[in-house]
């Protein structure tokens, strides 16, 4: 068992504030303390903006896809009705180009 921190169990602050104290209007902690506070909700509500964009753009973009993809099944069904349609599938056009 380690001897670190015997004998300090005595020094020990407590840093609760006490009851009967007022903090003085002018006291530069309490200025920092409300500063900081300040920064911490803006930080907040800009990092709650831009996650609402990245919804909003994510959402954009998902609807472009679906779109993008009922087109190409649009086209792809039409592409039988078209003179000159009979040509190789898509997948030995693509073994093609890689090598298979």
């Amino acid at each position: 068992m380690s001897s670190r921190g015997a004998g300090m169990a005595g020094s020990v602050v407590s840093l609760e504030p006490k009851a009967n104290v007022r903090s003085e209007a002018g006291d530069p902690i309490d200025r920092a303390a409300q500063a900081i506070l300040g920064l911490l909700h803006r930080t907040a509500a800009d990092a709650e903006a831009k996650n609402q964009q990245a919804l909003v753009m994510t959402h954009q973009l998902s609807a472009q896809l679906r779109a993008a993809e009922d087109r190409i099944r649009e086209l792809e069904a039409q592409c039988p009705a078209l003179p000159g349609a009979n040509g190789p599938s898509r997948e030995v056009v693509a073994s093609n180009l890689i090598g298979d």
